[in-house]
């Protein structure tokens, strides 16, 4: 049997399934050992807030259901398979599965266990990059210190050698982020970039209200069905502001002739190899927990943490 988490209009909960005797020559069967949490993504596709015209962009490899729900969702699964190789791929959560052998990435050998399911958050994280171009003139600021938040300074910090200032309301992350040696941003100078990761709109204005002349603030948030009113009479218009869009489904045009899909996993995989990324995973939780904890994120009580991973 398979124990796999779906979200239902009203509740999270582990259903059972049978698994497949025998699997075909062209496909693999995972011991799942850690799922991660996309928490921003995955609250608003447990309260239906997934735009119907971008549905079929949402949807990952192996899920079952409907973003009308019930779904089977998740995002990045590191496991084992029958040879003790270490793998990363794009699943629900799920405890074992049957997976087509080409929807593996195995090139992760040297990362531990625990740390294979940041793969793919990495991968947002280093898109950001290349859309922002930062260097050691650059005042960076980084709005929202959560999941995507921590990996993208740990890595400009400790792997781009870049000062990096962090804006956090929430006091527990805000002590976090300067036990593992950021500075809050002081609220008076102005910033040449500025990531928002943190999806709502007062976010995004204070950005556009503090940028340096052509500064650049890349919105890193997913908004889903909520709408995003801004004033761009203001600031935004006088200092020539650049407002980009930066997501993970997508190379950046300008990337493409050095970098395809496999290459940025590689790419990730080698940033990943630094032991500090071990302290931003702050939460695990055990598999037959993970329906109780998607029940509080549902009531907006989400328990303090960086990096979620479900653990099976």
């Amino acid at each position: 049997m398979i124990k796999s988490l779906w979200h239902t209009s009203t509740i999270t909960e582990i259903r059972s399934s049978k698994l497949p005797t025998s699997i075909t020559s062209t496909q693999s069967r995972v011991k799942s050992e850690y799922s991660m949490i996309s928490l921003g993504t995955e609250a608003l596709i447990l309260n239906k807030g997934v735009p119907k015209p971008i549905a079929d962009d949402m949807t990952i490899p192996y899920m079952e259901g409907s973003f009308d729900l019930p779904i089977k969702y998740g995002y990045a699964l590191s496991g084992v398979l029958d040879n003790g190789e270490k793998v990363h791929l794009m699943h629900p959560h799920q405890d074992s599965c049957i997976v087509d052998t080409t929807s593996l990435f195995t090139a992760c050998q040297e990362l531990p266990i625990k740390r294979i399911p940041l793969i793919s958050n990495m991968e947002t994280v280093i898109n950001a990059i290349w859309d922002s171009t930062p260097n050691q003139d650059k005042a960076i600021v980084i709005n929202g210190f959560g999941n995507i938040g921590s990996l993208l300074a740990t890595t400009l910090k400790y792997h781009y050698n870049l000062d990096v200032k962090i804006i956090e309301s929430n006091i527990w992350r805000k002590q976090k982020a300067k036990e593992l040696g950021f500075e809050a941003y002081n609220g008076t100078d102005g910033f040449d970039i500025a990531y928002n990761t943190a999806s709502n709109e007062k976010a995004i204005q204070f950005c556009i209200d503090n940028a340096n002349e052509e500064g650049k603030i890349i919105d890193i948030s997913w908004h889903g069905t909520s709408r995003t009113s801004l004033r761009l009479g203001e600031k935004f218009h006088t200092n020539r502001l650049h407002l980009i869009a930066s997501q993970v489904s997508k190379i950046p045009i300008a990337q493409r002739k050095e970098f395809d899909y496999y290459k940025r996993k590689l790419l990730a995989v080698n940033i990943l190899k630094n032991n500090i990324f071990d302290q931003l995973i702050t939460t695990i939780i055990e598999f037959k927990d993970a329906p109780e904890f998607f029940n509080l994120v549902r009531h907006n009580n989400i328990p303090n943490g960086l990096i979620y991973l479900i653990k099976y």
